[in-house]
């Protein structure tokens, strides 16, 4: 049955009807709730809603559902958020601007845990909510569901009744902003590398270094070019996280100093994905070095017949579109793919936020480890033969010629890649993004369980429209980068090891 559509501009007040006396034995009896969709409170990518509840001791907490057709079980929908229903005697009520999830109980701000996720009072008898993420424009079904201390719904999961709200405020196009300061700035640019040009060029031929005329004009339109389409988009960047720039003031931003920062550091969840995102990184390069390595020593043997079709075939991870192997990923790791058909089970690798993150890496480790066979094997052939024949002559043992002899020589080649590639992974986006999009869901405002700062950072940007905060965030990641990367070849001294 599909439910009635509210009236725009009016709060439609929709009896949900969800009966909470259970179809089957084990489920409690609750009184019936009212589910409204507020259409006066739109706002981009938002849709507010508010529950009114008598208040029973059964309820420990609601679910919120929704899904972009009508449906009339959970497993239709999508889960969006959670409300926790517990004593809020020694919390806080949050603040009323919280960037994310906005929820209000009885009227005032609602109650947040240490963890900054909204708590109800036990005896409060309604709550309100802007659910994030809504797409303008389109119809979005949403049901909320009761449920016990022990995470059982109170309600007959099979047989609910979603209200239908939709958000008008659309993707915006601001006015077109006076573009002299950009101009003005790219002109700046072009003429600060032409004059650095200049000046380099009569440095060379004071000191005699080159004795062509026209070197630097060679040099210059790539130079130009990178500082035009790198630089400035970098400073630019940094600007926009000082400022208040969103969907609706892109272009028309003002400054608000460090505000950006504060709001990325006191979001939910942001030390979580903080952390999974270097146990990401760290994970998936110490498997693409030592598995990469492994594979190129083996390769590397004298005497190996077909070493050439063994290389063709292990590369083919790599050689096959990203998004491509991704995808088949996704679709063999599904209850009813190829995984669980050889297995015989029906196992949903993605519901747990333990598997869908084991997954998640295992499945980048596999992208990853032909690019680094092939550098290794490249360096590996690019060492003399004859410091190999000496140690055999002498004795040595093959596993003390890879600890003597193939690794120190190997320093230069394994602390830069190595460092690429933790950068490299770091920022990666299209694996956990294809796979999981960043669930399952961790909690309300907060990033999904294989989330890591880029994909959050994505969804700040175009899900949420917070261009400001999504840059704050590029910037402490790239300040990140830099810091790690200094401290990485200062640690394993590579630059003196190269020179």
């Amino acid at each position: 049955m599909t439910p009635h559509r509210p009236d725009a501009g009016l709060t439609a007040w929709i009896c949900a009807a969800l009966l909470l006396c259970a179809a089957g034995a084990g489920v409690p009896h609750a009184k019936a709730q009212q589910v409204s969709v507020d259409d006066a409170a739109q706002a981009y990518r938002q849709i507010r809603i508010e529950v009114d509840y008598a208040p029973a001791e059964t309820i420990a907490g609601f679910e919120i559902w929704y899904a972009g057709q009508a449906f009339e079980s959970t497993g239709e929908a999508e889960l969006h958020s959670t409300i926790r229903v517990a004593d809020t005697s020694a919390l806080a009520r949050g603040p009323e601007d919280v960037l994310f999830d906005r929820c209000w109980s009885d009227g005032l701000p609602i109650h947040r845990d240490s963890a900054g996720s909204p708590v109800a009072d036990p005896d409060a008898s309604n709550w309100s909510c802007a659910l994030s993420g809504m797409t303008p424009g389109a119809e979005q079904w949403i049901a909320v569901v009761p449920v016990g201390a022990d995470g059982a719904p109170l309600v007959d999961t099979e047989s609910l009744q979603p209200v239908v709200g939709r958000t008008e405020v659309p993707d915006e196009r601001t006015p077109p902003p006076d573009t002299r300061p950009v101009l003005y700035a790219l002109s700046l640019v072009v003429l600060s590398t032409v004059a650095l040009l200049l000046f380099l060029r009569r440095q060379d031929a004071r000191q005699g270094r080159s004795k062509s005329r026209l070197a630097h004009v060679y040099v210059a339109p790539a130079l130009i070019a990178l500082a035009t389409l790198t630089f400035y988009p970098i400073l630019y960047g940094i600007w926009l996280a000082f400022t208040n720039a969103d969907q609706s003031r892109l272009g028309d931003e003002a400054w608000i100093g460090l505000a950006n920062f504060a709001t990325v550091f006191a979001g939910p969840g942001v030390w979580r994905v903080t952390l999974f995102t270097f146990v990401w990184a760290v994970s998936n390069v110490l498997a693409h070095v030592a598995l990469g390595l492994a594979l190129a020593v083996a390769l590397d043997r004298r005497g190996l017949r077909g070493r050439m079709v063994y290389r063709t075939i292990l590369l083919l991870p790599w050689a096959i579109p990203g998004y491509i192997s991704v995808l088949a990923w996704n679709g063999m790791l599904q209850p009813d793919g190829l995984v669980n058909g050889l297995l015989g089970t029906a196992i949903d690798f993605f519901d747990g936020a333990g598997s869908a993150r084991t997954v998640v890496i295992l499945v980048n480790i596999w992208l990853g480890v032909p690019f680094m066979m092939m550098v290794f094997s490249g360096a590996l052939q690019a060492l003399p033969s004859s410091m190999y024949e000496v140690a055999e002559i002498d004795g040595v043992s093959r596993w003390n010629q890879f600890r003597h002899l193939t690794l120190p020589n190997l320093k230069g080649t394994l602390v830069p890649v190595s460092l690429l590639g933790f950068i490299w992974t770091f920022n990666s986006f299209n694996t956990i993004y294809l796979l999981t999009r960043g669930n399952p869901y961790s909690g309300f405002g907060e990033p999904g369980a294989t989330d890591t700062l880029i994909t959050h950072v994505f969804a700040v940007a175009f899900e949420y429209g917070q261009y400001g905060v999504a840059a704050a965030w590029s910037v402490l990641i790239f300040l990140v980068l830099i810091g790690f990367s200094w401290a990485y070849l200062k640690r394993t001294r590579a630059m003196e090891a190269v020179a």
